[in-house]
């Protein structure tokens, strides 16, 4: 697993194939994702998914991944294609699948480290306790017309939403946007920089 995301108990898991708008720009783990129409095209996964925007079904959150465009740009599986970093600067590496193919990666003494893969673990939810580093830290306004918005806080209790770019948020964006059946736990600051904890809740 990644340091975007820890899993701290439990949580449904599914494999599935991230397709469309994830397949064209990558992700980082902790996206939230939606059920694809498009058809399982690889053995192992039990459903395609493509990037949420916090409204209609939201079929969950992958732990894995990213998958890049082919040729690789880095052999890296965290990063979005843009930043490769997650935000506040962190650069902590996050082996896995290497690009959007089955390529090996052999170290130079020609012994296999890793094969790519784009079946990628999803976590059903409300299931489970979870760290996440990537979440909105900005609401809607700001991040669409900086100056016209406001930083976003979590306090345990508040309800998580998906923004329109799939990472939690505690704004609830338009009344389009569904609750994710989590909420905060608790939100703090460690040497891996800021997180927050989810918690499943019965609506």
């Amino acid at each position: 697993m990644g340091d975007q995301v820890y899993r701290m108990k439990d949580g449904e898991e599914l494999p599935v194939e991230p397709t469309g708008t994830l397949l064209i720009n990558g992700w980082l783990p902790g996206v939230w994702v939606a059920y694809s129409t498009n058809p399982i095209t690889l053995p192992g996964g039990l459903a395609t998914v493509d990037l949420s925007d916090g409204t209609g079904v939201l079929a969950g959150f992958l732990v894995t991944g990213p998958q890049h465009n082919q040729p690789v740009e880095q052999l890296s599986d965290m990063w979005t294609t843009e930043t490769r970093q997650r935000d506040g600067g962190d650069v902590h590496a996050d082996w896995g699948p290497i690009d959007a193919g089955g390529a090996f990666e052999l170290d130079d003494q020609l012994q296999l480290q890793r094969i790519g893969s784009r079946v990628v673990t999803m976590v059903v939810p409300p299931t489970g306790y979870h760290q996440f580093y990537v979440f909105e830290t900005e609401n809607l306004a700001e991040r669409t017309i900086p100056g016209t918005g406001a930083a976003l806080t979590y306090s345990s209790g508040d309800k998580l939403y998906v923004s329109n770019r799939g990472r939690l948020t505690s704004e609830q964006e338009s009344v389009s946007h569904v609750w994710t059946g989590y909420v905060v736990g608790n939100a703090g600051s460690n040497d891996e920089g800021d997180f927050i904890y989810t918690v499943a809740a019965v609506a």
